[in-house]
């Protein structure tokens, strides 16, 4: 659903004036996106969290006046690449002259264009592949892989093939200094097709850092009930790991209930798995988030499976 803006321009010019609107959000009828733009509360609030950062984006970048080039994570949410942990800023290209600056929601920042820009529903904005790269040079690790393993994958939506690696490779080396090729290059090397969605990305990038070893992705068991993919699989400790995703993109976003007919299945699958002697662990954003000592964490589960650390962490 595509909520209908409503803009404080047009209350002016239609009569109703800029008051009426700021009433009808004191009443809770309205959502202030920012300033001089409003949408229906009802609406808004059925809209997944992701989605509702899409149309923030949107609705600031045509209101910006001038140049007004998309980069990073508000690129990203244009190009519908996953976005973790993102805040109320819209990222925007600094000219030449200005270098970057401030100015409420707004942030311009300067990146060197490694291609030309694309024009996407009407929005200008920095490539796929300059979008994942500055995101690999600039945001921590775990926050660019999921980005970076989603754009290897096809965009059925837009018709676009999946990048190749040794392409990114290559045009991370024109970001401007050796820091930030190298940052780039780690996540594009890091980066897995297979993975199937933000969580899953983010929790095997956070496993990484951590110091544990590095899961087959997509192992298939094959059992009386049935073939299972499962998200996760150590074999030498025959230990699967499941992301549980009732939350997309992180958590700061709208919850997803599931069916009462997916969670049977989800059991079932499970159930399955356990029943050939492997040992399922899982794990939501929320034991992402806890600090290590924390006995619901993602360490403190994985350790009490018997998943040791291959190497320093930190």
């Amino acid at each position: 659903m595509k909520p209908e803006l409503l803009f404080a321009s047009d209350a002016e010019l239609y009569g109703s004036g800029r008051r009426s609107l700021a009433l009808r959000c004191r009443a809770g009828e309205l959502i202030r996106l920012r300033s001089g733009i409003y949408v229906r509360s009802d609406v808004w609030r059925q809209l997944p969290r992701w989605e509702q950062n899409l149309v923030r984006v949107r609705a600031t970048a045509e209101q910006v006046p001038g140049q007004r080039v998309l980069i990073q994570q508000s690129a990203a949410t244009i190009w519908g690449l996953p976005v973790i942990g993102t805040g109320s800023e819209v990222l925007l290209l600094a000219s030449a002259a200005s270098h970057g600056r401030r100015r409420g929601d707004l942030r311009w920042s300067a990146r060197r264009l490694l291609e030309p820009l694309e024009v996407v529903d009407g929005l200008t904005l920095t490539s796929r592949a300059q979008t994942v790269l500055d995101m690999a040079a600039y945001l921590d690790f775990e926050r660019a892989v999921p980005a970076m393993d989603r754009v290897m994958n096809p965009d059925p939506l837009r018709g676009l093939p999946g990048l190749k690696k040794e392409n990114l490779r290559e045009l991370a080396g024109n970001l401007p200094d050796q820091a930030k090729r190298l940052r780039a290059r780690r996540v594009v090397d890091f980066a897995d097709a297979r993975s199937e969605s933000a969580g899953e990305s983010y929790s095997r990038a956070v496993l990484h850092r951590l110091g544990f070893p590095a899961p087959e992705l997509q192992h298939e068991f094959r059992t009386p009930a049935g073939r299972f993919r499962t998200d996760f699989y150590w074999a030498e400790h025959d230990l699967v790991g499941e992301f549980d995703g009732a939350v997309k993109y992180g958590a700061n976003v709208s919850t997803i209930k599931p069916s009462w007919e997916t969670l049977t299945q989800e059991k079932r699958r499970e159930d399955a798995i356990r029943a050939t002697g492997t040992v399922v662990v899982r794990w939501s954003w929320n034991d992402i988030g806890r600090p290590g000592e924390h006995p619901e964490s993602l360490t403190r589960k994985m350790l009490g499976a018997g998943l040791l650390r291959s190497r320093r962490h930190g």
